[in-house]
């Protein structure tokens, strides 16, 4: 028995590694993964371990009272069960943070799993590159082209992914001991950076890469940091907004549609930045009118359906703001569970080694603003890496 549980330990560790390569690429090899890692996970027993490393780490219990919520949710508000536990399977990567924190205690496993992440993301920009250049083309697992060169998963993903492989790009460099080491580390988080900015048009990576460069900056320099990060921002938005057509475009039909937006007024169905203005606003009056309970788990789209009625506006399933969608289905008291969770994975980053730290607090910086213009918990690909990387990044709490 103590060989066989060792062997299914080695085995949920590994298919808990791969969710790291395969999260930004596959989503059927996420979710058969994801299977296998729960079967394993309860196949090698343990459980009195297993819930002592669980207990003592508040991002584990942050994580699972939020998905707690939501199960509750699902008893309050008109939603029928069923739409409000479709709901909640799309929030059931929360409940994989406690089981993934108990997968990676162990530096060996941390180490494998970053570099899973990193090495899938490296391919994802080799391939992206191939396209841009002509050598690659659509087909039934490529999906960009050539102006917009995202491979595996949409622009607003892969760039997503991208920003966080930049700055564990950076931090490898930080680190690097030897010069040509971190040359190279410092290449390929240019070429990243370059592919973001100036390739693929993903807008949610413009920003994040951006807070992302800035707090690197003040990490690294101290008070000057944030001053000489703004300039390093405003330098590298001004060479892709006049060297590249598609950042040029993106950037000015962002203004112009917020430019164009009213409230009160429906927007047109191609507004990007209209219909998210137009989402805030509706969903803030949904919110006005539940402000404590909110309208239960799996409520939003009927609630907002009944909000935008006779308007003119087109109903949507979310708000594309995590923020305002767990407001409204959970009140008040959701917002604050959510920023509690971030503010813990926050707490908890700082009390870890160097690089842990960098990955930690701009894992925290990373969701924060792309959750102010997605529902990346609700996003499958978004909330799973969000879910594995808090396993990663925040197991084996205070060792390196």
């Amino acid at each position: 028995m103590p060989a066989l549980s060792k062997r299914t330990d080695t085995l949920v560790k590994w298919a808990a590694i791969a969710i790291g390569f395969f999260v930004p690429i596959s989503v059927a090899l996420d979710n058969v993964l994801l299977l296998a890692v729960l079967i394993l996970w309860l196949a090698g027993g343990r459980f009195a371990e297993k819930y002592r490393i669980i207990r003592e780490n508040p991002v584990a219990i942050a994580a699972f009272a939020l998905f707690c919520m939501l199960t509750a949710g699902m008893f309050w508000g008109r939603t029928p069960l069923s739409d409000a536990l479709g709901t909640l399977g799309k929030y059931i990567d929360l409940l994989f943070v406690p089981i993934f924190v108990t997968l990676f205690e162990d530096r060996a496993a941390r180490r494998n799993a970053l570099r899973a992440f990193l090495a899938s993301m490296l391919l994802t920009l080799l391939l992206s590159y191939l396209i841009r250049f002509g050598f690659l083309h659509t087909n039934s697992i490529i999906r960009g082209f050539a102006a917009n060169p995202y491979v595996f998963k949409l622009h607003i993903t892969q760039n997503f992914f991208m920003s966080f492989a930049v700055l564990m790009l950076a931090s490898l460099a930080l680190k690097a001991e030897g010069v040509g080491e971190r040359a190279l580390w410092i290449l390929l988080a240019a070429l990243a950076t370059f592919n973001i900015f100036l390739m693929v048009q993903g807008r949610i990576g413009y920003l994040v890469s951006a807070v992302l460069l800035l707090y690197l900056f003040a990490r690294k320099f101290g008070k000057q940091g944030m001053a000489l990060g703004g300039g390093a921002v405003l330098l590298l938005g001004c060479i892709a907004y006049f060297g590249s057509h598609e950042f040029h475009e993106r950037i000015d039909l962002a203004i112009h549609e917020a430019v164009l937006w009213h409230p009160g007024q429906a927007t047109k169905d191609s507004d990007s930045i209209g219909q998210r203005l137009e989402y805030d606003v509706n969903t803030l009056g949904i919110v006005s009118k539940h402000p404590f309970f909110g309208v239960g788990t799996g409520g939003f789209p009927r609630a907002y359906a009944d909000q935008v009625a006779g308007t003119g506006m087109i109903p949507v399933h979310h708000p594309h703001n995590e923020f305002l969608l767990i407001t409204s289905q959970l009140g008040v008291a959701g917002l604050l569970l959510l920023l509690l969770l971030f503010y813990l994975q926050w707490r908890e980053a700082g009390m870890l080694g160097l690089e842990r730290r960098f990955l930690g607090e701009g894992l925290v910086l990373a969701m924060i603003s792309g959750c102010l213009f997605n529902s990346f918990l609700l996003d499958h690909a978004e909330g799973l890496f969000f879910a594995w990387m808090s396993g990663v990044l925040f197991s084996g709490r205070r060792s390196d």
